[in-house]
């Protein structure tokens, strides 16, 4: 005489129900989306970095009110740093820190809009001189390629401006 089992717990042990696939597939799909959610993008990286090019503008700004003398981004291929305008001179600023050397948000050179005073060697420009009283000489940086670019704007009141270009 042959046992077999009852017809009915055979198809039990034999794979997932369509509700067990469907909750699997979802708790999937929230994990996914947390992590997607939770990692910074480029974009956002690149934004934060441009927020701190903005601070550093506003501070030079600042100085040159404070320190009633013109103070000037300066560009280079590599970065950008500040200079102040003395008697003898325009002389690079180094301290307070933030106004040192630094290297270009996203890591490659802005298209600029601006009028800029270039020096002899063609190497450095001065995009944008802030005055003692509160003025400043109008420019633009564009960040990025489109659709993640970002623009960095000084008017002629001084104000700054960060905002999403094109």
């Amino acid at each position: 005489m042959r046992i077999s089992p009852p017809p009915n717990s055979a198809r039990r042990d034999t794979g997932f129900t369509l509700v067990e696939m469907m909750v699997t597939l979802a708790v999937i799909g929230l994990l996914a989306s947390a992590v997607m959610l939770a990692a910074p993008g480029a974009d956002t990286r690149l934004h934060s970095e441009i927020d701190r090019l903005a601070a550093r503008l506003k501070l030079a700004s600042d100085q040159s009110v404070l320190m009633n003398r013109q103070i000037a981004l300066v560009a280079a291929p590599e970065g950008y740093h500040f200079e102040r305008r003395e008697e003898d001179g325009w002389i690079r600023m180094d301290t307070p820190a933030p106004l040192g050397f630094q290297p270009w948000p996203g890591k490659a050179a802005p298209r600029i809009e601006a009028p800029t005073t270039t020096e002899e060697d063609g190497e450095t420009s001065r995009l944008a001189e802030f005055d003692p009283l509160g003025g400043a000489s109008a420019m633009r940086l564009i960040f990025g390629e489109s659709g993640l670019a970002w623009r960095v704007a000084i008017d002629e009141a001084g104000e700054i401006r960060v905002d999403r270009a094109g």
